[in-house]
């Protein structure tokens, strides 16, 4: 429809008034009305219906201007036909304003406003009249016409079946756009949602298209976490990412997630700068636009592959660690029964030594004797080396030295092929060891070494140096025993051999493991049992044809290289007194009082703690004990805490088949006179009564 309005510019107010009247008095006026009103029906949006309304009035009256104030949102809104106004008619016009919240129980043809200019000189006044729209009884707008004079009531009434249906027209679009409006809100507030959620998700999210697999969108997280920049993100596709891809696996992917809607999987991506990062992504298959698109969240679970070994780690490391302790126990109470044995054998075999013609054909049988049992106690110690108790005469040690007085029995030991190399960092600290320990050590992994060369040529590196070790650096080793962080030494001997799998690894330190023949005995469980018995550590490296590297740390020690145990011997030394002898071992107490009878000691035995108790209460003479530590009933330990409460001053050397900084630490500040460790011979037994008797330094000087 035409806007007439046009044919109304430039009018005067005369002639706008004449062709009003005209229009008053054409019949055809409520026809035209009729047409008009039909023609809003098909009329949609808030905008076309204010346009529509205002051109249907502009035909039917032919005002100099008309407007159109309506309801939106709670506020007036303001439309004329040319989209200029008169301050009048603006609807922060207080007047205005004050007319458009006027009552709502109104008529259609009651005015709401109604303004009058006069006219000039002989000239008709100008009237603006404001009608209501109405919609149900409820003001829903106004229609303003500006610049005419109704001299005519049937005017209103012909239009009064347009604005009713106006209204109502007009409020079923400002209900319409309302609705919209609020659809359109609501669709925003999900886009933010959605964009917020997008972005701002730790995990990357991205679109790939199919089939060429490249980014179509991407959030920050995406292209941040892998070290790319949006540009250089969207230019990759999957296969640039992904470690190892290929074509079949995508295929399987996308089958997959067209059978089950979704896909999940582990993956390993590559980074910016080439390290990897263990993904895990879960896939989705859309359609969009008509094109497949893939949906990806990509999760970066590095950290928590990375905590799942740790703690993998940690149990098997915990179960070797118990395993260890089990079997230790069990190790450590054979040795001690087979130190009471031994201590028979040997003190046995030492008496005859001492009593039997040396022209007897026996005294090399008795030899022979001696030497089996001293090879027998070699065993025990490897023993209680394998339960972590094994340090038996602890000096401070200087590794390098100890190395280079092995130099030739290595040599010997080795493959002729095999080339042995010395790399020792000089003026180490000295550290708390046992000489015959270390050498076992050294030995056994320098012999292995050897082995796992072959007939090959290779080099076996024997390397000492010092350094301080973190608890980072210390939790990889075997076995990590709240190990304390700080300076430690370590001798690490490292080959070009066969090198070992992870299988082989795993097993290494298990009791009588071996890739050899059978027969060798402990082998590397000693190893790591010495080694824990000096709260030391092992590192071990190895690869399939690489060779193995096995690296000794010990703590670090800042006394002086001066031994802590020996007396030098005392020639022709013997005792007096009597000696109580407590022992469990009926073999040991009958070898140890002939022992002390030889010294020149009289001797009363005991079984127990109890019935070393009872003997001590009853007799004064007794000049020291010699007290078993392991014992039924009642045990060294408790037997030595009644015997100081009954006499303070007693003399009390423990005996056992642990080393004697295992026991003697339990007795710190407590009085203990001295220790004695079995097996034992007669000149270690003279040995230690000599320092109880009559102390010494650590040199062998008497104590004045």
């Amino acid at each position: 429809m035409s806007n007439i309005s046009e044919m109304n510019r430039g009018a005067t107010v005369e002639e706008l008034t004449g062709r009003l009247a005209e229009l008053a008095r054409s019949k055809s006026r409520l026809e035209l009305i009729n047409r008009l009103l039909i023609s809003l029906s098909p009329v949609a949006g808030l905008d076309n219906m204010v346009e529509h309304i205002l051109n249907i009035l502009m035909q039917t009256i032919g005002a100099a201007n008309i407007s159109i104030f309506y309801r939106l949102d709670g506020c007036w809104q303001f439309r004329d036909i040319y989209g200029a106004t008169r301050r009048l008619l603006e609807p922060d016009n207080p007047d205005v304003v004050k007319a458009l919240a006027g009552g709502e129980a109104l008529r259609v043809h009651d005015p709401l406003m109604q303004v009058s200019y006069p006219g000039g000189s002989g000239s008709i006044a100008v009237e603006n009249w404001i009608f209501p729209l109405l919609s149900h009884d409820r003001k829903v707008g106004a229609v303003c016409m500006e610049g005419m004079q109704l001299t005519d009531q049937g005017i209103i009434d012909d239009l009064q079946p347009f604005f009713v249906y106006a209204g109502l027209m007009l409020d079923n679009e400002i209900s319409n756009y309302s609705l919209l409006a609020e659809a359109h809100r609501r669709l925003q507030d999900s886009e933010t949602l959605y964009r917020t959620l997008f972005d701002q998700s730790p995990d990357g999210i991205v679109l790939w298209s199919v089939p060429d697999l490249s980014p179509v969108q991407f959030n920050t997280a995406a292209h941040a976490m892998l070290g790319y920049s949006r540009d250089e993100f969207s230019s990759l596709t999957v296969t640039d990412l992904e470690v190892s891809l290929n074509t079949s696996e995508i295929a399987s992917r996308v089958e997959t997630m067209r059978r089950e809607g979704t896909a999940g999987f582990e993956s390993v991506h590559r980074t910016r700068t080439g390290a990897t990062l263990s993904m895990l992504i879960t896939l989705k298959l859309l359609e969009l636009a008509g094109r497949q698109m893939i949906l990806a969240i990509h999760r970066d679970i590095s950290e928590m592959k990375s905590a799942e070994a740790e703690r993998d780690r940690l149990e098997r490391q915990l179960l070797h660690t118990q395993k260890l302790e089990s079997l230790g126990v069990l190790a450590g109470g054979i040795a001690h029964d087979f130190n009471n044995i031994l201590t028979s054998i040997i003190g046995n075999a030492d008496l005859a030594l001492m009593r039997i013609n040396r022209e007897s054909p026996a005294v090399e049988n008795l030899r022979r004797i001696e030497q089996a049992a001293s090879q027998a106690a070699d065993l025990s110690k490897q023993m209680l080396a394998y339960s972590g108790k094994g340090r038996f005469v602890v000096e401070n040690l200087d590794m390098n030295r100890l190395l280079e007085e092995m130099l030739h029995m290595l040599e010997v030991s080795i493959s002729k092929k095999a080339i042995l190399r010395f790399n020792l960092t000089r003026n180490l600290p000295s550290v708390e060891a046992d000489a015959t320990q270390m050498r076992q050590i050294i030995m056994n992994l320098v012999i292995n070494a050897s082995e796992a060369i072959g007939d090959k040529s290779g080099v076996i590196a024997v390397t000492t140096g010092c350094m301080d070790c973190d608890s980072s650096y210390l939790k990889d080793v075997w076995l990590d025993e709240n190990l304390s962080d700080g300076l430690y030494v370590y001798l690490e001997i490292a080959d070009s051999g066969c090198g070992m799998d992870k299988e082989t690894m795993a097993k290494l330190f298990d009791p009588f493991f071996t890739t050899k023949f059978t027969g060798r005995g402990l082998g590397m469980a000693a190893v790591l049992g010495i080694v824990r018995g000096h709260r030391g550590a092992i590192k071990v490296y190895s690869e399939p044809g690489r060779g193995s590297s096995f690296k000794i740390l010990l703590p670090a020690s800042d006394r002086p290289v001066e031994l802590f145990n020996g007396v030098a011997a005392q020639g022709d030394w013997r005792g007096s007194g009597t000696v109580l002898l407590v022992d469990d071992e009926e073999t040991v107490r009958g070898i140890g009082g002939e022992m002390l009878r030889e010294l020149g000691f009289e001797v009363v035995t005991a079984n127990d703690g109890r019935d070393a108790l009872e003997i001590f209460r009853e007799r004064s003479d007794i000049s020291f004990v010699i007290l078993d530590l392991t014992m039924p009933h009642m045990d060294g330990e408790q037997c030595f805490r009644e015997m100081r409460r009954l006499k303070p001053d007693v003399k009390v050397i423990m005996s056992s088949g642990y080393n004697e900084q295992e026991v003697t630490q339990k007795f710190v500040g407590k009085g203990l006179a001295g220790f004695i460790q079995k097996p034992y011979k007669l000149s270690v037994l003279k040995e230690a009564i000599i320092k109880v008797d009559r102390p010494y330094d650590h040199k062998g000087n008497p104590i004045t």
